[in-house]
């Protein structure tokens, strides 16, 4: 049977990862420094190690292998360093690295997986430190170590710990305004089962070893559209607030009141599609359907204490912002 480690395994995209292999009857050990707890059961082993100790980490891992290893929670280069380094490698048919769309450069049109990767004011230290750390996974595929690198847009859905369409979901609920950028920028979200799928179909898929792909839903939408959605899964009309952020101080930014980066963010899937990995089919109303159910069903502390200014913009001087 085979056997498959995952690197994380409770919160959101690596619980979702780790539930799923479980659910298609691969041999599950997850790996987690132990400090959330794990709901669900089915996994061979729980192990238990701060992957950014070395001592602790190879401890874990001795006398273990794999087959394949989807690593979920590293975000530098060190961490997976650190991994490469003790992970035993003589069964390894896949070390997968869940990167990030934010590795590319700004770009207002379509992103393929050719595109320009590094700093990216929008994404900060964050997207450079994925963009290195994809870097060394790279250098090791140059070494004969099969890898694939996944780049999701906005993963969104049932387990979600981020204050996204739970704060929109809470905001239509209680009637409360939803202060929004003006602009028309188009971007892409992936359902969470969507995600894991797409990642979970390098499983015997050898044409993948080597390669990066985006993980997106195809369609793009702006903000009105997801907030319409976000309406009829709710029920119930949202009070929106459009924001001129050119007449607000510089000290608010557009991640202080709402739950995305204003930009663009287009990432073309056409290559996963094209080597024949899975294709998503989630699109924006069925999954914030899903998602809402989850809302009402398990309720979470999602609260992000970088969002501190919504309730000044949202009721703020009428010469700032227009209400409709």
């Amino acid at each position: 049977m085979t056997s498959i480690l995952v690197l994380g395994g409770s919160q959101f995209v690596s619980k979702a990862l780790a539930k799923y292999l479980i659910k298609e009857n691969y041999k599950v050990d997850i790996l987690t420094r132990s400090q959330h707890p794990i709901d669900y059961a089915g996994f061979r082993t729980h192990l238990i190690a701060d992957r950014r100790d070395k001592d602790q980490l190879e401890q874990v891992l001795k006398g273990r292998s794999y087959d394949y290893v989807f690593d979920i929670s590293a975000y530098t280069k060190k961490d997976i360093e650190i991994l490469i380094d003790v992970l035993p490698k003589s069964d390894l048919k896949r070390y997968v690295f869940c990167s990030s769309g934010s590795v590319y450069h700004h770009s207002e049109n379509w992103i393929d997986e050719e595109g320009s990767r590094g700093a990216n004011p929008n994404w900060g230290v964050y997207g450079l430190d994925k963009k290195v750390a994809e870097d060394y996974v790279f250098s090791y595929a140059e070494k004969e170590l099969p890898i694939t690198i996944f780049r999701p847009s906005y993963i969104y859905g049932e387990g979600n710990n981020l204050y996204r369409e739970a704060y929109l979901f809470d905001r239509i609920e209680q009637g409360k305004p939803i202060p929004v950028p003006i602009g028309d920028c188009q971007v892409q979200f992936i359902y969470i089962t969507d995600a894991v799928k797409m990642m979970a179909s390098v499983i015997n898929h050898t044409f993948s070893v080597g390669k990066a792909y985006n993980v997106t839903y195809k369609t793009p939408v702006n903000w009105k559209t997801w907030i319409e959605t976000a309406e009829l899964v709710v029920g119930k009309k949202a009070k929106v607030v459009h924001v001129d952020e050119t007449l607000l101080p510089d000290k608010i930014k557009t991640r202080h009141y709402f739950p995305f980066r204003h930009v663009s963010y287009l990432l073309s899937n056409e290559k996963a599609l094209a080597h024949g990995l899975y294709e998503p089919s989630i699109d924006l109303l069925e999954g914030l359907s899903l998602a809402y159910v989850d809302f009402k069903n398990n309720p979470m502390d999602r609260l992000d204490k970088t969002m501190n200014k919504v309730d000044e913009v949202a009721n703020g001087n009428t010469n700032l912002i227009d209400y409709i």
